[in-house]
């Protein structure tokens, strides 16, 4: 019977566990510098920090680690592309994140937009105005 019962409290207490865990992960979102990355990246990282830039804009720090260069990707692609869309409108490119030998990134940017979405994708052009690829990468803010 003791048995019995350390087994039982032993389950409860991995599933407390497993249900922590997950709260954990859900809680890296919204307005994290976590980024979230897609599964078919699972070594890349990402993070965002967010400011106060002048005029009441808000400043995007953007840093990824370990991402692939574009043309390594399946299909390939020739650039990643910053998008931010704002709640309820269309994605805007906010700009091209070049990767280095390192497979690191980096863009600075400051927009007017208060409350939206960020995501990379990897395109064929970095000038494209809409993306086509998944999102590879993404967070959101809410200012």
């Amino acid at each position: 019977m003791n048995r019995t019962l350390i087994l039982a409290l032993s389950a409860a207490l991995g599933a407390g566990f497993v249900s922590g865990c997950a709260s954990l992960r859900s809680a890296v979102g919204e307005n994290s510098p976590v980024m979230n990355v897609s599964p078919t990246l699972p070594s890349t990282e990402g993070t965002v920090i967010y400011g106060k830039a002048p005029n009441e804009n808000t400043s995007i720090a953007l840093t990824v680690k370990h991402l692939p260069h574009p043309k390594k990707l399946t299909p390939p692609a020739n650039n990643y592309v910053l998008w931010l869309r704002p709640k309820g409108a269309a994605a805007q490119n906010i700009g091209e994140l070049t990767v280095d030998d390192n497979l690191t990134g980096t863009l600075n940017t400051v927009t007017a937009v208060k409350n939206f979405d960020l995501f990379i994708t990897a395109e064929a052009n970095g000038q494209v105005q809409q993306p086509t690829g998944p999102q590879l990468l993404w967070a959101t803010h809410n200012g």
